[in-house]
């Protein structure tokens, strides 16, 4: 039923022009350290600094143009002390959950993560059919800490501004907010 409600808010979203730009989301009454633990202990893949000032989280479906989109932008316009933690959810098309598995078992998942998004043109990443137990429960963790968040589609952005507040952002920034979230390189 989660997903139906998510998809169906994703394809309103799509349908409205609400997704081609993104909005601040009001911030959970969580506290900022609890809400990023929780973040932390989330499975993620990691993109950019490995000493960082800044962690960014990106909800992302491997089936998401603007996900691509945003994946693309990072690649060339975060800071040099950025670091992207990716987390994989499954709301977009039915064959997004396998796409998430062929991702998150691979050998290497930031490399699987980056060839999804250089070939999304051409369909992106073979899914699997067969998911072990525990990366169907990772994508369903990560699929209710996004809705938690209040994050209703793909992409979602979560990270701590300069003043130690977290911010949660909802869809595609566009050039101004991203370098808000991600500073400039």
């Amino acid at each position: 039923m989660k997903k139906i409600l998510a998809l169906s808010l994703c394809l309103l979203a799509l349908s409205a022009d609400i997704g081609l730009a993104g909005n601040w989301v009001a911030t959970p009454p969580e506290s900022a350290a609890g809400l990023m633990q929780r973040l932390g202990r989330a499975r993620w893949i990691s993109s950019g600094a490995r000493l960082t000032g800044r962690i960014v989280y990106v909800f992302l479906d491997p089936n998401c143009p603007f996900c691509n989109d945003l994946w693309r932008a990072m690649k060339t316009s975060r800071a040099r002390d950025v670091q992207i933690r990716y987390l994989l959810v499954a709301v977009i098309n039915a064959d997004s959950r396998g796409k998430d598995a062929a991702i998150l078992e691979s050998a290497d998942p930031a490399k699987a993560l980056e060839r999804n998004e250089l070939s999304f043109a051409d369909g992106g990443i073979a899914p699997k059919s067969d998911i072990k137990p525990a990366t169907s429960e990772a994508i369903s963790a990560n699929e209710a800490l996004m809705q938690s968040l209040h994050i209703f589609g793909t992409p979602g952005l979560v990270y701590v501004d300069e003043h130690s507040g977290v911010k949660v952002f909802g869809g595609m920034p566009d050039a101004e907010q991203l370098r808000t979230i991600v500073g400039e390189r």
